[in-house]
């Protein structure tokens, strides 16, 4: 029986201070295991570490055959000692038992899986003589066809033979024919002639590399398969036959059965998720190699996609493959896709089923119109660590509405690498019920109901976020920043990303915890006003907080927000209060000389220009009976009925430029060394730079020539540049007019501007 869970949890709840203050901590493996890890993307070590998996390239894959499924197929003797041959130990081995080597000195071993590969090595003891006459044959996992065209279960096809007579080598290497290419899944080996002390130490062989769609879904990956019906239409292959396409054995398949015959073209497509975003190098698309090769698709495209969106909202797709196979290609059965490594989460193969060139104008059609998609087998491949790995916490349950105050974690993050770490929080839990009939098979709840009782299985009752969820936070930029999420929540989830801009490193992480209280204020709420400025404008803004219900009252009020604030005074109730105030890089800082009680009115006023549309000023309540660690962010209401605003959030108008304020002076540039005039001074207010950006000033003579170029990173905010006269050789430009020209690339489109700029001496 599938067993009932709720996915809601609380973990590692400890007192962490006085006054209520606690930690909810994940640091052992135990605690990791309750996030979705998709383990075999990362690895959890003992001492509770979660990193990321290296995809291997030049592998031998008889070494982990155990791992995929496979191991000692049989033996003709000696079976205790046969799976010595794939153990990597070269002090271990198999030795037939003495008789007639016909029956006893055969050995068989499954890979597990079909592998590419180059070349199989087989060792001998070093001690003995090897074996002196034998076998090797290597087979796909084809199973011989009886004479009624029927494949018989149990047995196996071996296409590939080499015999080796009077060898004297212990170690002997048999180069597999690249043309056609052959998946190997089963290596045999029949000693013909053989010393009594002959021993075969290892059976190695060499392959390309991981396989990055082995046992896919259970890390996290998903494999889907979408044919047209020849209408507006499509259905969905099944997940057993989907399956097929990935399970590793060449002798199954998936081919779609249905022959459209349209008179419009009809599509179906593969999709394959990985899991992960992985360097993606090489994909191998194995249509029929058993009984006969045969490449069925006609028209096709291969595509992959790291997960990115296009500005319709769908995957963006980079394409490295489009038409139609080279004859040559077709007939051995298969295509092996090589591009420089590309960052990739999802793979996709669209094809026509049926191609309506082909149609004749009497409507019947050429045999090549359909494609049955025929695939044994889909195989990815890359090295290194991959590009990105996400994994999410359960949702964590922290008892009642609580003030969370910080996210801490320890992390070894290399040069190029990152560690990205999300939140979000809400108050609402949805229930979501899974129903399974008796084989587990997943139903809809209309059809578990009309299911006779002894053929229900289990219902999955799992918790989701609800209505009043916020979204996923920006990413935290250093442990025991404040709590990016709307506070006085009861449940929260964490999103962790680990990053790599190179396959050569990865980051790691060792634990994470969250810092929380019972709130200061069971209910608060400010806004601002004005919440409409013009850009770039020094103003007069008042800030006001009520806070209904407090604990015990506060004393301690800051303001941050992305750009500088200059406080002005405080007013308590509508009368001047007294207050110390002390100003940061974030904003500023308010001591009150006495606690501020339930349902005071506080107004605060401060200067500001603001450059960003949507400037946020967030305010967070503090008491120093707490300490510095405690501290409640403010979500936006009505504090003051008399203004309307409820918000923290300064808007600019739409469509402005980007440029405001610009200022060139002087009028007149004379560079004559006096120091008066000498240099021009470009001065102005950028305005919706989310990033740094180039911001370019370049200088023109009459004639177009560009004389001088000057270049700086910005970003919203108060810029200047400056330019002594001189050309981009260092030399005094001669006397007449130069045009100015400044341009800057914000994140969603650019703007320049000109002036004319006299030069005299």
């Amino acid at each position: 029986m599938k067993p009932k869970h709720l996915r809601c949890a609380v973990l590692a709840i400890v007192a962490a201070a006085p006054l209520n203050a606690e930690e909810l901590r994940f640091d052992n493996a135990a605690q990791w295991h309750q996030w979705t890890l998709p383990l075999g993307i990362v690895e959890l070590t003992p001492q509770g570490v979660v990193r990321p998996l290296a995809v291997r390239k030049n592998i031998n894959a008889a070494l982990d055959a155990l791992d995929h499924g496979g191991g000692l197929r049989d033996a003709g003797s000696n079976r205790a000692t046969a799976a010595l041959v794939f153990d990597g130990d070269p002090a271990t081995g198999w030795q037939p038992a003495p008789g007639d080597l016909e029956e006893t000195g055969w050995i068989e071993v499954d890979l597990g899986r079909g592998v590419p590969a180059s070349r199989v090595s087989l060792v001998f003891d070093g001690a003995a003589p090897p074996f002196e006459i034998f076998n090797l044959l290597l087979s796909t996992g084809e199973q011989f066809i009886d004479v009624a065209d029927v494949p018989v279960p149990g047995t196996l096809t071996y296409r590939i033979a080499e015999r080796f007579g009077a060898n004297s080598a212990h170690r002997v290497d048999f180069a597999i024919p690249a043309i056609p290419p052959t998946p190997i899944q089963f290596v045999r080996l029949e000693a013909l002639k053989a010393a009594p002390d002959a021993r075969l130490v290892e059976i190695e062989v060499e392959a390309l590399g991981d396989n990055l769609v082995s046992d896919l879904r259970d890390r996290g990956g998903a494999v889907e398969i979408i044919i047209g019906t020849g209408g507006t239409d499509f259905v969905e292959a099944t997940l057993t036959n989907a399956l097929l396409l990935i399970d590793g054995r060449i002798n199954t398949w998936w081919r779609s059965g249905r022959v459209p015959r349209a008179s419009n073209d009809v599509w179906a497509w593969i999709i394959l998720d990985l899991g992960a975003v992985y360097w993606v190098d090489q994909v191998h698309h194995i249509g029929h190699i058993d009984r006969g090769r045969h490449f069925s698709m006609n028209f096709h495209e291969m595509m992959t996609s790291d997960g990115s969106l296009a500005s319709d909202g769908s995957l963006h797709w980079t394409k490295h493959f489009s038409g139609v196979l080279p004859r040559a290609t077709r007939r051995q059965g298969m295509v092996a896709h090589h591009f420089a490594p590309i960052p990739t989460r999802f793979l996709r193969i669209l094809f026509k089923t049926w191609d309506a060139s082909c149609t004749t104008a009497s409507g019947t059609s050429a045999p090549d119109c359909y494609s049955s998609g025929h695939t044994a087998e889909i195989m990815v491949f890359s090295e290194g660590f991959p590009r990105e790995v996400r994994f999410d916490s359960p949702i964590l349950d922290l008892g009642g509405r609580k003030n969370v105050n910080a996210l801490r974690w320890g992390a070894d993050v290399p040069v190029g690498t990152r560690l990205e770490l999300r939140s979000r929080s809400g108050n609402e839990l949805e229930q979501n019920f899974t129903y399974y009939d008796k084989n587990l098979k997943e139903v809809t709840a209309r059809r578990w109901d009309k299911l006779i009782p002894s053929f229900r299985g289990p219902i999955d009752t799992t918790s989701a976020p609800g209505g009043d969820w916020s979204p996923w936070s920006n990413i935290y930029a250093a442990s025991g920043q404040t709590f990016l999420s709307p506070s006085l929540r009861r449940f929260v989830q964490l999103d962790a990303r680990l990053v790599s801009d190179s396959p050569l490193q990865a980051p790691s992480i060792d634990w994470v915890s969250l810092d929380f209280a019972d709130p200061i204020a069971e209910r608060v709420s400010a806004e601002v006003y004005p919440f409409q400025v013009e850009p770039g404008t020094m103003v007069t803004f008042s800030y006001w907080l009520r806070a209904p219900a407090t604990r015990a009252g506060f004393d301690r009020l800051a303001l941050e927000a992305s750009t500088p604030l200059r406080f002005i005074d405080t007013r308590l109730d509508g009368e001047p209060i007294e207050v110390q105030a002390r100003e940061d890089s974030a904003g500023f800082r308010l001591q009150f000389p006495r606690r501020v009680q339930s349902g005071e009115l506080v107004e605060m006023r401060f200067e500001a220009a603001a450059f960003l549309q949507a400037t946020r000023f967030d305010l967070f309540l503090e008491d120093s009976q707490l300490g510095p660690d405690v501290r409640q962010r403010v979500e936006p209401g009505d504090a003051n009925p008399q203004v309307e605003s409820s918000t923290n959030i300064v808007e600019l108008p739409l469509d402005r430029p980007l440029f405001a304020h610009l200022s060139v002076y002087p009028r007149v540039l004379t560079p004559n060394g006096d120091g008066i005039g000498d240099r021009l001074f470009i001065s102005l207010n950028l305005i919706n730079v989310l990033e740094h950006r180039p911001l370019k000033l370049e200088l023109f003579d009459l004639a177009g020539r560009r004389v001088r170029q000057i270049s700086a990173r910005a970003l919203a905010g108060a810029q200047e540049l400056v330019w002594d006269g001189r050309d981009q050789s260092g030399d005094l430009v001669p006397p007449g007019h130069y045009f100015l020209r400044l341009k800057v690339e914000s994140d969603a489109r650019s703007q320049s501007v000109s002036r004319m700029v006299p030069i005299v001496y």
